[in-house]
């Protein structure tokens, strides 16, 4: 018999489906519970992990490997034990009670073999702040779904530099400051178990180097990483401009009233959800709606900036989250990635199409009415009232018709479709003239055969 806490069984259950990059794949991973020397050790692999938990316990010395739905029958609150019982025919019971009201769950148990032994522990362990956690779950989030050229769906821990990255191509997160015990660098799964409460309340936290695993253990939990380190992985910090121009420093009060009107500034809808970041000396985060051509800006009052003046388009779900992990510096230089900074972290992201910009008519700003110092400016695109006739005696060029692209689209689709046609018909008479050179060959080639005189005779 092996006693398991309930809650344990909650939270391992958990943790295991977090232990997964992407969406699960194969079958359903086993559980393998084992009692030694009054320590029980819970562990189950994954596609892409392995998870393992100890503590101590009073059950008997022995093994058991069940489903992990044994474990979502068995879980409940607190540390209420539910014991698993197996027969000689692999035939199991789970018992246990649930506000006095007894419970059971009939099972079949697996045999076990080697396949079902705990990956190996590292034996030298080095401790790392609790923050190495969490700068694995950040980096997990910004990598790719999937692989390509690059392996972008992982992250990579930088033994020598002491730095966590991820990136999917577009935006990476470098997290710097850590003391790794790592003499190369490693590609790991990207796995949001590390964002768990589960192992953030843990402590100490340690990494831990095998032959196959870069191991994280917090408390009483280990996760053990796959580790490639021989994997391809892009030169992020290669692409940071080693000389930014214009620099801008968000006040931290700004930064948190930006993050909260932004999901509500205009064009939060378009592709790439761009705003514009303008550093004249101060900064501005402008959107616009493209449907009315509304232009709406907050001036961060508080937040200075240095050098000539920058304007750069970005998504603004990068902006919100570079302001979130407390990277408040804005590096912009021409024709270069954007670049966030702050407490060792630095997120750095392809700047949008310049085209997408928010431009703004300073004539058509209204009044400031906000209490915040963070001032919003709400403008219009709208031409200036002039009752019939051009200011100043000027005569402007009339405006141009504009283009038609419903019309232009249809003009392309069309063209587009009679070269598909010339060239189907260029393909046919290639192939047919081939075809008769075969002919002709093969027709000379059994003339000269033929041996034939001058007198069509041999």
């Amino acid at each position: 018999m092996i006693v398991i806490p309930r809650g344990l069984a909650r939270s391992f259950r958990a943790l295991l489906r977090k232990c997964v990059a992407g969406r699960p794949r194969g079958p359903a991973p086993v559980v393998v519970l084992e009692c030694r020397a009054g320590t029980l050790t819970v562990w189950a692999q994954t596609a892409d992990a392995a998870l393992g938990y100890t503590a101590a316990t009073p059950s008997d010395d022995g093994v058991l490997v069940v489903p992990v739905t044994v474990l979502a029958a068995v879980e409940g609150a607190g540390d209420d034990p539910a014991e698993l019982t197996v027969g000689t025919t692999l035939r199991g019971e789970a018992r246990w009670v649930d506000r006095g009201v007894p419970g059971t769950h009939p099972f079949d148990a697996i045999l076990p073999g080697k396949q079902h032994r705990p990956p190996a522990s590292p034996t030298d362990w080095h401790p790392v702040p609790p923050e190495f956690l969490t700068a694995l779950y950040e980096c997990g989030r910004t990598t790719a779904r999937e692989s390509g050229r690059y392996a972008l769906s992982r992250v990579q821990v930088r033994g020598t530099a002491g730095h966590v990255v991820g990136t999917d191509g577009r935006t990476a997160l470098v997290w710097g400051g850590f003391d790794l015990p790592l003499p190369d660098d490693l590609l790991v799964p990207a796995l949001s178990v590390f964002g768990t409460r589960e192992l953030a309340a843990a402590s100490p936290v340690r990494i831990g180097r095998t032959a196959a695993h870069l191991v994280v253990a917090a408390g009483p939990w280990r996760v053990f990483l796959p580790a490639d380190a021989g994997g391809r992985y892009p030169d992020v910090a290669g692409v940071v401009p080693r000389t930014a121009p214009a620099v801008a420093g968000i006040d931290d009060r700004d930064a948190a009233e930006l993050t909260g009107r932004l999901p509500g500034l205009p064009g939060g809808d378009a592709e790439g959800k761009p705003v514009t970041l303008d550093l004249d000396g101060g900064v501005v985060v402008r959107a616009r709606d493209d449907a009315t051509g509304a232009v709406e800006s907050v001036r961060l009052e508080r937040s200075p900036s240095t050098g000539p003046r920058a304007r750069v388009v970005i998504d603004r779900r990068v902006l919100a989250r570079a302001l979130g992990l407390g990277c408040v510096t804005v590096r912009v230089a021409p024709d270069k990635p954007v670049v966030f900074e702050g407490g060792g972290r630095t997120v750095i992201t392809v700047a949008l199409d310049p085209a997408l910009a928010a431009a703004t008519d300073p004539a058509a700003t209204t009044p400031d009415t906000t209490p915040n110092s963070t001032r919003i400016e709400r403008r219009t695109a709208v031409g200036h009232e002039t009752n019939g006739h051009t200011p100043n005696g000027r005569h402007d060029p009339p405006a141009a018709d504009p283009p038609d692209l419903l019309a232009a689209a249809e003009e392309l689709r069309a063209a587009v479709a009679d070269a598909l046609v010339k060239a189907g018909r260029l393909v046919a008479a290639l192939k047919s003239r081939k075809r008769e050179q075969r002919v002709l060959g093969q027709v000379w080639t059994s003339l000269k055969a033929l041996n034939l005189g001058p007198g069509g005779g041999p």
